[in-house]
């Protein structure tokens, strides 16, 4: 029983070890081509390959127009203000781009500055002495120099109708501020992305702050305001 055993343990092993130098011996005659080895030898399978599509649209020393709306957050309580800008940005490379926007702003009071000037009319007509009036100095237009930079970009699939490329981009702005008292320094800083559909057609989603000094009763105060707007534009 035990020599049988042992007979059977020994033939699995010889059928094991022939099954193994079969299987080198078609190895190495796989291996005989001289030129499939030096390709095999000659992979690098931890090699990273990145690969960055050019962008589509050339801003190489191109000027673009644009105009843009949208609303402002912030700012007077009392007033709701909304710009309407034009623009002209002049792209040095897809990277860097400088300009200049002029903005109109219209004004008119919230539902909170409306209360505050009908109580003091009341209070006014009544023969009351003890009356506040809202403290308000508008935004009529600004002008300002722009600088941006555009450090990421990419290309979206739109709704399986274009591919179009897009840019996210940083910008400041120094210029100034028209209001009803008078005028201000303004300075701007944000950021947006933009949207190039064709080689002359562009759009653009854009959130800044801008700072400026407006005049009341008490003397010049600074003011902050959150601006988003929305613009089209012409590459020529």
């Amino acid at each position: 029983m035990k020599q049988s055993m042992i007979l059977s343990i020994l033939a699995g092993l010889v059928v094991a070890l022939g099954s193994t130098a079969h299987a080198q011996s078609s190895f190495d005659d796989l291996g005989a081509n001289e030129g499939v080895l030096k390709r095999a030898r000659s992979m690098n399978t931890k090699q990273e390959v990145r690969i960055v599509q050019k962008r589509s649209v050339d801003r190489d020393m191109r000027f673009e127009l644009g105009v843009g709306f949208g609303g402002v957050a912030g700012g007077n309580s009392y007033l709701s203000t909304q710009p309407l800008s034009g623009e002209l940005n002049f792209h040095i490379s897809p990277r860097f781009s400088v300009g200049a926007r002029y903005s109109h702003y219209s004004n008119q009071l919230t539902n909170e500055g409306e209360a505050q000037f009908k109580a003091a009319q009341a209070a006014k007509a009544a023969g009351q002495v003890d009356f506040t009036v809202p403290e308000v100095d508008f935004p009529t237009a600004s002008t300002m120099l722009t600088a941006a930079y555009y450090p990421i970009y990419g290309k979206l699939n739109f709704f399986d109708i274009s591919v179009v490329q897009f840019d996210l981009y940083v910008l400041g702005g120094y210029g100034k501020m028209d209001l009803k008292s008078g005028s201000s320094d303004t300075w701007t800083a944000g950021g947006g992305v933009g949207f190039w559909w064709t080689k002359h057609m562009s759009s653009r989603f854009e959130v800044r702050h801008q700072a400026y000094q407006d005049q009341v009763y008490t003397g010049k105060r600074d003011v902050g305001m959150i601006v988003g707007t929305f613009g089209i534009g012409l590459l020529l």
